[in-house]
């Protein structure tokens, strides 16, 4: 049995989500914080504790699926290293203005004349 203290499991799982093309930072969640808390800190934006494993995130670009999936799969992989059979679950709390930026303006619809 591997035992990994629970700082580490959420540093290592914020690491390799912040590691994937497209996520810009965790987040915070709405509310009542996100958040693993040990002591002498904290690593916002993942959830250790329940049934399923919680990312929040902020997306850097659009298409928001394949972000949601690659930063599921990487924080998948991390758990399974640790002996953890949990699900993950994404959700994108946010997405950076120069990602909707660009995806409006791809679109035509900054600046377009009717």
């Amino acid at each position: 049995m591997i035992i990994v203290r629970r700082e580490d499991l959420a540093l290592s799982v914020a690491d390799a989500v912040l590691a994937v093309p497209g996520v810009a930072a965790l987040h915070p969640g709405f509310g009542v914080e996100v958040a693993t808390l040990f002591s002498g800190g904290k690593v916002v934006g993942v959830r250790l504790s329940g049934e399923t494993v919680q990312i929040y995130l902020t997306a850097e670009r659009v298409p928001l699926q394949p972000i949601a999936d690659e930063a599921a799969k990487a924080a998948g992989r991390v758990l399974a290293a640790a002996g953890d059979p949990r699900p993950v679950e994404i959700v994108v709390a946010d997405v950076t203005t120069d990602a909707v930026i660009r995806r409006t303006t791809a679109r035509g619809t900054i600046g377009a004349h009717g």
